[in-house]
């Protein structure tokens, strides 16, 4: 695994917790609205196309790693 999938896969940890405490928080749509930003602010960290790659491991986290209802 490279470098870059593993720090890719760390953010998307700290993303997915963030997520969901916005949704508990703020609501679903503020919670999409902070993601999205986040998400725009690591294109310049990780490059082209690394929110696909972001949303597919915080999916991937979502699913196997967290013990909260999706």
């Amino acid at each position: 695994m490279s470098d870059r999938v593993i720090l890719e896969m760390a953010e998307a940890r700290m993303l997915v917790a963030s997520y969901f405490a916005a949704k508990q928080t703020f609501g679903p749509v503020q919670a999409r609205v902070f993601l999205d930003k986040q998400l725009k602010k690591l294109e310049k960290v990780y490059g082209k196309e690394s929110d696909d790659r972001l949303r597919t491991y915080m999916r991937v986290v979502a699913e196997t790693e967290l013990l909260i209802d999706v």
